[in-house]
């Protein structure tokens, strides 16, 4: 089977005598705009952006311009910083502009991690995963996302290992994959203590021939009603326990065996919350957590075994409160990417909502275009 794995990215240089535009103002751009002009080496000559309202405006001491007045430059040099890559790298090529460079944003969009320079050709259609008869282990599976990645994974052949702290919690999911004709193992933990976690594991490596993909979907966002200033060390403990220990004591046990079969995925379910201090517990656990992925990726570089992040988004579920902006659905397919994109996804972070709405080839296809993914020789 042919891998993808990520290019080589040079440093972007902008020819000399350049007019250098970059296209795309929303507040993940903004938010980015030093690190983008550090990576250029200066300050972009032009902004351009589809927003009227900002045409003929000087922001951040840039003049921001029109579509029609970026095509009407000579000798122009485009950078795409918005999130919409693919429709504007359409648009500006139908402008006939064709230097053209697209900002890659890591981490949930906290920063960037290069530009690089396209010749704005659609992305390749590229190979997946299959996980027919593969073992895949999904905890916090009772409900929610975990239940949805569950059903998923079963109606792709995989057999099952779902997590829950209750066994009797499973009866629902367990009842729904059963129908699709593999094998589906059910265990209980209490993901707060790691001797249950440790003796649950140690009861699934005798139990399965292997265990070949991981989703460590389970985690708790305690509850915040005392605020930041009253909140109590238990929850802190409590979130770092279940949310970042019990995620790596999981990476500890079985990732050695997946090493030596030259191939594995974990994919660890994070969160890009942030600036909310009343939710400081939940929001440093999954800090830690993605700390630890960060890290371990390094270490893991050329095994055939791939940890990645995957950030759903704010989801309608118990978890998440009916306040939520999203369904639970639209995260997939977006948090299965780690798992069935067949590509070097070693420590890197996938949005899930980037991809929602989107069938698994589109997604794939996205996935490349956004993480300058190529075939390898």
């Amino acid at each position: 089977m042919t891998h993808l794995k990520a290019k080589k990215v040079a440093p972007v240089r902008i020819p000399d005598g350049a007019t250098l535009c970059l296209f795309g103002l929303g507040i993940l751009a903004w938010e980015c705009y030093p690190q983008i002009v550090q990576m250029l080496g200066r300050e972009p000559d032009y902004l351009c952006d589809n927003d009227a309202s900002k045409w003929n405006t000087r922001l951040r001491g840039v003049t921001c311009i029109s579509p029609a007045d970026l095509a009407a430059l000579s000798d122009v040099f485009v950078v795409v910083a918005s999130k919409a890559t693919e429709a504007i790298l359409a648009q500006v090529k139908a402008l006939g502009l064709h230097r053209v460079a697209i900002v890659d944003y890591e981490r949930a969009y906290d920063r960037v991690r290069c530009i690089r320079e396209t010749d704005g050709s659609p992305a390749p259609s590229i190979g997946l995963l299959s996980v027919m008869d593969r073992w895949v282990m999904i905890t916090g599976a009772s409900r929610g996302l975990g239940r949805l990645i569950a059903l998923d994974m079963a109606r792709r052949g995989a057999n099952l290992i779902l997590l829950a702290r209750r066994d009797g919690h499973l009866d629902g999911v367990a009842s729904l994959c059963a129908p699709h004709g593999k094998d589906v193992i059910r265990e209980s933990a209490e993901f707060s203590d790691p001797a249950q976690i440790e003796a649950c594991l140690n009861k699934l490596v005798r139990a399965v021939p292997r265990i070949d993909i991981v989703f460590n979907n389970a985690g708790i966002s305690p509850p915040s009603a005392p605020g930041f200033w009253k909140t109590p060390a238990e929850d802190y403990l409590t979130a770092f326990q279940v949310n970042a220990l019990a995620p790596i004591l999981i990476s500890q046990t079985l990732i050695p065996g997946m090493r030596q079969r030259g191939f594995g995925r974990i994919i660890h379910l994070t969160s890009s919350i942030r600036n909310r201090m009343d939710e400081m517990a939940y929001a440093c656990s999954k800090a830690a957590l993605d700390k630890f992925v960060y890290d371990l990726s390094f270490d893991l570089a050329g095994t055939g075994v791939m940890v990645s992040l995957a950030d759903p988004g704010w989801l309608r579920t118990d978890m998440g409160g009916g306040q939520a902006p999203h369904a639970a659905e639209s995260a997939l397919p977006g948090v299965l990417m780690g798992a069935l994109l067949n590509a070097d996804v070693n420590g890197r972070c996938f949005s899930a909502q980037d991809y929602a709405g989107l069938d698994l080839e589109d997604a794939a296809r996205k996935a490349c275009l956004l993480l300058g993914l190529a075939e390898a020789q």
